[in-house]
């Protein structure tokens, strides 16, 4: 297995409203399955990818292809950048979308259907095509004016994401995922991922979500594909990478930190979802 793994450019809010990245390093690149009350947007520039998840429906992008991921649809991602490729995230806090569109409570953003378009969206989708093409463009060229000229295309992509693909929400999860399966799960993944740096049980989940252990394990297995204990692993390991590739801390501290027993722990978890320990990466960057 490749131990070459880097994650992505990324750029955080800052002066800007949205969070932004660009994945364009060759190598793996893996989201363990997640959700956030941000509107996410993934939009593949240059190659495919194999397997992008949202509320249990599974897409293989082609290139120029847009999906969104609505207020606390639970996705994941797996896949591998081949040299050239690229591909663009950009995450809208929930609080800016509301602010400036109320209606947004009530509604969800359908874009990843491409088949049920009318005349007039398929034309607006290539307009958000264009203005994503733009955002790479000026997001990988710093100027004095760059945060000026992003913050504007933002705001046109959403002004076009919700003036011509939203739809008052059925209160239904899509793609056939019932309702109560969604907000448990949400329940579970929003426990750990405010709590993974303790040292969290799995009883103290299921208590959290009002069900037995037992029943917890073989439900989130069933609609996540992961153990609740790999899951838990997961998001520590994710964090563990984003605190090494942001240069905090030493290996000691950033195990503690992020929940971890000892820096072999983290180094075993890391290794399965990147490719790479703790270690190597730590010293990689440290070169």
């Amino acid at each position: 297995m490749n131990a070459e793994y880097t994650h992505e450019i990324v750029k955080t809010t800052g002066p800007l409203s949205v969070w932004i990245y660009l994945h364009n390093v060759p190598g793996r690149v893996y989201v363990a399955p997640h959700w956030h009350q941000g509107i996410e947007l993934s939009y593949s520039v240059h190659g495919t990818i194999e397997d992008f998840t949202i509320s249990g429906h599974c897409y293989k992008t082609k290139e120029n292809q847009i999906l969104v991921v609505n207020s606390q649809e639970i996705h994941s991602a797996n896949n591998y950048l081949t040299v050239g490729s690229e591909f663009l995230s950009i995450i809208y806090p929930y609080a800016y979308v509301a602010s400036l569109y109320p209606e947004i409570t009530k509604k969800e953003i359908q874009l990843n259907n491409l088949a049920s378009f009318s005349g007039l969206q398929k034309e607006r989708y290539i307009e958000l095509q264009a203005l994503l093409l733009q955002v790479v463009g000026v997001f990988k060229n710093e100027s004095s004016y760059q945060n000026i000229r992003l913050q504007t295309l933002f705001d046109e992509v959403l002004y076009l994401m919700l003036r011509y693909f939203t739809y008052t929400s059925t209160g239904k999860t899509l793609y056939g995922q019932k309702a109560y399966v969604i907000e448990r799960l949400q329940i579970i993944t929003k426990f750990v991922n405010e709590n993974f740096q303790e040292n969290i049980s799995l009883q103290e989940i299921a208590e959290k979500s009002n069900v037995s252990k037992e029943y917890l394990a073989r439900f989130f297995k069933k609609n996540m594909g992961i153990t609740v204990g790999r899951y838990i692993n997961n998001v520590r390991a994710q964090n563990g990478y984003a605190d090494i590739l942001g240069h905090q801390k030493n290996l000691t501290d950033i195990a503690q930190l992020n929940g971890f027993s000892s820096i072999k722990t983290m180094n075993n978890a890391m290794f399965k979802l990147y490719g790479t320990t703790a270690s190597q990466l730590y010293k990689k960057i440290n070169i």
